[in-house]
């Protein structure tokens, strides 16, 4: 082999690698560091065994999302090439086969259920649960309105889950609420960027999205919105810490209207991994509402508000 076919070896390895990561779509693995969420929210979040056990979970997480992005792709191949965006993916490119995705996909669901099962057993049936689900969706329940986003909403809520199952913490009701609203809220803005990048197209692409409609989306988020925004604050009111957790409401709704700001932009709110990684105002608000979380659940915030006080009070009997 001389010097130029090996040049040309080394570039075809380099795109089949690049192509195999696009696969994967590492961007989405993002959803994944919901899991860390119980950890936080029972205060075991600087636990070193808890941490461990939570980023093996996400690590299946992300085998398992995907393997099913990966056999998503192989089934919705056809019609990704009709899709503005979705035709560049690597299946429907044809920059990879559908047998050699396959295989790849076949490797990270097998990865997936023996780093889950490694870590806790109990997770390994959470990630059971995912895999039904995201089956289900792909069969059948991606071709019913309302139903379609409901399953969209359940996997983020599965993810929660399988942190709780790794920290081995109990989930209350409004954690869970709250998750699956905020969901759902998230599945309602990926149906309407698809229809506003569709158009007429949409119902082309995939049958369902000619049930939806922006007027629809807008009245159901307009339903959605409020009852995420009630049920966080009676979630923060009620906190095993104390009302102090209510200072994180401001900070949830200004990320909800954010949102609905880029949205009306025609910011690709469909992806909420891009907005996390472009957007610097969400990425402000997340920080800052995980420091408040933390000095809550951690009594910093108590702790410094006391002292304050304290030598306020000092200061005043003084003079």
């Amino acid at each position: 082999m001389n010097s130029g076919q090996k040049i040309d070896a080394q570039a075809d390895a380099v795109g089949n690698s690049r192509s195999i990561v696009r696969l994967l779509r590492p961007r989405q693995w993002t959803k994944n560091l919901i899991a860390f969420a119980p950890a936080l929210f029972a205060g075991r979040l600087f636990s070193g065994e808890v941490v461990g056990h939570v980023s093996m979970c996400v690590v299946a997480l992300c085998f398992i999302s995907a393997a099913v992005y990966v056999f998503n792709d192989i089934l919705d191949a056809e019609a990704d090439r009709k899709h503005p965006t979705k035709c560049k993916r690597p299946v429907a490119a044809g920059l990879i086969g559908k047998q050699t995705a396959f295989i790849i996909g076949l490797i990270c669901l097998i990865l997936s259920f023996v780093v889950g099962y490694l870590t806790r057993p109990a997770l390994s049936l959470v990630l059971l649960a995912y895999l039904l689900l995201q089956i289900a969706y792909v069969v059948k329940l991606k071709h019913h309105i309302i139903l379609d986003v409901f399953c969209i909403a359940t996997g983020f809520v599965l993810r929660a889950l399988a942190g709780g199952a790794a920290a081995h913490v109990p989930l209350s009701a409004w954690f869970l609420l709250c998750t699956s609203l905020g969901a759902l809220f998230l599945a309602l803005e990926k149906r309407r960027q698809e229809i506003k990048s569709l158009g007429s197209d949409a119902a082309g692409h995939r049958k369902v999205l000619g049930k939806y409609s922006i007027d629809l989306l807008d009245r159901m988020e307009a339903a959605i919105v409020p009852s995420l925004i009630t049920a966080y604050a009676f979630y923060s009111f009620q906190s095993q810490y104390g009302q102090w957790m209510m200072v994180t409401v401001p900070m949830v709704l200004y990320g909800v209207l954010r949102y609905q700001v880029l949205s009306v932009r025609d910011t690709n709110t469909g992806s909420p991994e891009e907005v996390l990684i472009k957007d610097r105002p969400i990425q402000c608000t997340i920080l800052i509402w995980l420091l408040a979380c933390m000095s809550v659940v951690y009594g910093w915030l108590p702790r410094l508000v006391s002292v304050v006080v304290q030598t306020t009070d000092s200061v005043r009997l003084h003079f």
